[in-house]
């Protein structure tokens, strides 16, 4: 995939947080992006105002599974897209036996479920042509953290997924990488007080929480032709909160 060449990617989740900078990433790079969620944001409209033409929102709730399944049917053009960048994520903070059974399916079908499928469906067009999937994990998927265990569970199950597909169609030509970012200075963080920011900080290397760009050029770089040998990848960016 060439970044002086326009392609067609579709970013899950992109009305706010790290979808957005994905988005934003993409756009400026001159790609043509689709983009899903259940609703769309003041910011996605201002970026399509931007980029005319070239951002396309599309509103889906992907935690309700025969929502998913009808927008797959109803969007062929989902087997025209060189690239996903499958980031759509909802977490889940709190013990297992706090949980209320119906956050436990939400969080698995947003996190996984929606992803498996709208894949599916994205490979059967570029089995002809080959490209690019990304996918967004989290260091959650390696690194037990208190309070996450459904959503680190759906993480690790997107960073096996990948691995999978990565070797089942490696050899049509389209590679499948996974990012596995740390914690983000995002609305997803945003519930942390500053006592347990303050913690995270000084368990991080680089002493800072993450910023959507630094995931983005990750994204952006395995996009690109530059990373045309890599596939199966779990690049971690956490900025040493793991080591």
């Amino acid at each position: 995939m060439s970044q002086t060449t326009s392609s067609r990617i579709l970013v899950t989740g992109g009305s706010r947080g790290l979808g957005l900078a994905i988005c934003t990433r993409l756009l400026t790079e001159g790609q043509e992006v689709f983009t899903l969620a259940r609703s769309i944001s003041a910011e996605v409209q201002k970026l399509a105002a931007s980029f005319p033409g070239r951002l396309h929102f599309h509103p889906v709730d992907l935690a309700d599974r025969e929502a998913v399944d009808g927008y797959v049917k109803q969007h062929p053009w989902l087997m025209d897209l060189d690239g996903l960048v499958a980031n759509a994520a909802l977490g889940t903070d709190g013990l297992l036996l706090m949980t209320p059974d119906a956050a436990l399916r939400k969080c698995i079908e947003v996190n996984l479920t929606s992803t498996v499928v709208l894949t599916k469906t994205i490979l059967k067009g570029m089995l002809q042509r080959g490209g690019n999937l990304v996918f967004i994990s989290s260091i959650a998927a390696k690194t037990a953290l208190k309070g996450l265990s459904v959503y680190s569970a759906t993480k690790a199950g997107l960073a096996a997924f990948c691995r999978t597909i990565a070797k089942e169609y490696g050899e049509r030509g389209i590679r499948a990488n996974c990012i596995l970012p740390g914690f983000l200075d995002t609305e997803m963080s945003h519930g942390l007080n500053d006592h347990q920011r303050q913690q995270i900080i000084r368990r991080t290397a680089l002493r800072r929480l993450g910023e959507g760009d630094d995931i983005c050029g990750v994204v952006s770089f395995l996009l690109s032709p530059a990373a045309r040998f890599i596939t199966g990848a779990e690049i971690v960016v956490d900025g040493g909160f793991s080591i």
